[in-house]
């Protein structure tokens, strides 16, 4: 856990730490997706539900008696002996990892997964006696309903485009998750007895894990069975009512109608369309007045007081935009 933390404060920037805690544990706010895509951390929006305060803050304390990060006023840096030990080699294996994406909704994803490999496998044998891998009704359901609305040969389809999403892969995150698959005479392995020893101690277990998920349904999601079977699981990784926003945007109608018509205030709005634009690469960015900052140490130093005249959506889009075309 420590070597992880540590991570968190790579960019050598004055992070609050408070906020670093609220990123790992999920809380979606735009303060704290903001600070996560500012400081290069919302890959790991999410990574670490279960995680309580008082470990962090254990962590933390660790990782100022060794001098690894400096404390002041509730804000956290990395030291230059604190440099030294980060984790550079498993940090560069990571980068698939997409919290703020498919947190939600990637272990209901990839188990969905499991189990249509499985009927799948036994349905090209024509068996249909078999113990399904997951026997919840709405997992099931899915898996029937998918099959019955399959249009050709998804006996032959579906094998294929699992072989070429696999291909895409590295070849550490194709054998990790091809060895979790169940099928006719073949039964997958629990996913913590494949991994390899660097990887072994939590929590690093668990983010290879999740990262290898988000490389599979990345994916996924180019395959047209494969898209068809995640969709509906894939729709709750988004905050709905920003998806709400965004559909009303889109047909035409101003940020202050939809705020008429939703009955929001102007906070969840903002809220609303900065986590829109942080997500969606097609983000129209150009419907609105941007800032132009010289440098992205000055926009780093940016604060909303600077800009009276600024409304603080354009602010805080001209921030996300600059960074997504630098960071390309």
């Amino acid at each position: 856990m420590v070597s992880f933390i540590l991570t968190l404060f790579h960019t050598g920037h004055k992070l609050r730490i408070s906020t670093l805690y609220h990123l790992l544990t999920g809380k979606r706010t735009s303060s704290v997706l903001l600070h996560g895509f500012f400081y290069q951390n919302l890959p790991f929006f999410g990574c670490l539900p279960e995680l309580k305060e008082s470990t962090f803050k254990q962590v933390i304390d660790q990782l100022t008696k060794k001098q690894w990060i400096s404390q002041d006023d509730g804000f956290g840096q990395l030291t230059s002996e604190g440099s030294n030990h980060l984790p550079l080699d498993k940090q560069a294996k990571l980068i698939d990892l997409k919290g703020l994406r498919y947190s939600r909704e990637r272990q209901r994803m990839w188990q969905l997964t499991l189990l249509s490999v499985q009927v799948i496998s036994y349905l090209s044998y024509h068996e249909k006696e078999y113990v399904p891998l997951d026997s919840r009704p709405f997992f099931l359901y899915q898996t029937k309903n998918w099959l019955r609305h399959s249009e050709g040969d998804i006996l032959t389809e579906f094998p294929r485009e699992l072989s070429q999403i696999l291909a895409v892969l590295t070849e550490e995150q194709a054998n990790f998750l091809a060895n979790q698959f169940s099928g006719k005479e073949q039964l997958g392995k629990v996913p913590f007895q494949l991994l390899a020893s660097e990887w072994q101690e939590m929590p690093w277990a668990l983010l290879f894990y999740q990262n290898s998920l988000d490389a599979f349904i990345q994916q996924a999601q180019q395959q047209p069975n494969f898209r068809r079977l995640l969709s509906q699981f894939d729709q709750l990784n988004y905050n709905q009512s920003m998806i709400k926003t965004r559909q009303l945007y889109l047909t035409g109608y101003s940020v202050e109608k939809i705020g008429q018509a939703r009955k929001l205030r102007p906070g969840t709005l903002n809220d609303h369309f900065i986590e829109w634009a942080l997500l969606d690469p097609q983000f129209p960015f150009e419907q609105f007045e941007l800032l132009e900052p010289a440098s992205e140490e000055e926009m780093l130093a940016w604060s909303y007081q600077l800009f009276p005249d600024v409304p603080y959506l354009n602010f805080r889009l001209s921030q996300i935009f600059f960074l997504k075309e630098l960071r390309v």
